[in-house]
């Protein structure tokens, strides 16, 4: 019976320590509540919002069942169109690049020299060009090369080099009826050169005992019938060797009197 007495009160002491630490262990809740509720407020401000949905009910943002996102059909025409036009121009291209065309304004603008003289040098070298100075010890040439400057002591010969084309002439002196108000001047002329020349006219001046120029005139030479290129056809062209006569009237002043006559000739080269 002691025995049952002092395991009792062992016992209950045991279950009073017990409940002293844990009363002592949360002496303070209300402190651990606001430790863990700042902790909560702070993982909160991190948070990424959620994206708005999209609304369905938009239906010009969605495709036709069935159709494409690009039109293959029209791009696929484009670029047929254009690869066929690429296709022609190249063609184009071909036939016409062994023809190269230069504009005749451009070639007027190159100043070619004229080759009027033949120089035939010591060391057995022609040289074609145009003198266009001179001085005691020096030829100054200009040739398709450029200009060139030639010691005299190298200079066998120096001949006059004409290049192949028309020369017209005048045959004899031409005849003049006189009148009070006009003359009729009647002549022939001939192409002495290499080549036809076209639309020749001849040209005669009049002039006063104090050289002054009173009256001028021309006319075309009853020539060869030509049709160009161009389609104008005329009657004015003189083949080589050939001749051609020509009338000129010229209306002129009772004063003052007529003293001396010239004339000229003019020409040209056309296809």
């Amino acid at each position: 019976m002691y025995h049952r007495i002092i395991v009792t009160i062992l016992l209950i002491q045991f279950g009073l320590a017990q409940d002293t630490t844990t009363t002592n262990q949360i002496e303070d809740p209300f402190q651990i509540v606001e430790e863990d509720t700042a902790t909560f407020t702070a993982l909160d401000t991190t948070l990424i919002p959620i994206p708005e949905l999209r609304d369905d009910k938009d239906t010009l943002a969605i495709l036709p069942l069935g159709k494409p996102f690009f039109n293959y059909d029209s791009d696929i025409k484009n670029l047929q169109n254009q690869i066929d036009s690429l296709r022609a121009m190249v063609k184009v291209f071909e036939k016409y690049q062994g023809i190269p065309t230069v504009d005749e304004d451009i070639i007027n603008l190159i100043k070619v020299p004229n080759l009027q003289h033949r120089i035939e040098l010591t060391n057995g070298t022609v040289v074609l060009g145009e003198i266009i100075d001179e001085n005691a010890d020096e030829l100054f040439i200009q040739t398709t090369l450029g200009r060139l400057v030639i010691t005299k002591d190298k200079v066998i010969s120096v001949q006059e080099e004409r290049t192949p084309g028309p020369k017209v002439e005048m045959v004899g002196d031409p005849f003049v009826n006189a009148y009070p108000d006009r003359e009729e001047i009647i002549g022939t002329v001939i192409n002495n050169g290499e080549l036809r020349a076209d639309f020749v006219r001849t040209e005669a001046n009049l002039w006063s005992p104090t050289t002054q120029l009173i009256v001028k005139d021309s006319a075309f030479v009853d020539g060869n019938m030509i049709t160009y290129k161009s389609g104008v056809i005329s009657d004015t062209s003189i083949d080589p060797g050939q001749t051609a006569s020509f009338k000129i009237v010229i209306q002129k002043p009772l004063k003052p009197e007529v003293q001396y006559r010239t004339y000229d000739i003019r020409w040209t080269r056309t296809n």
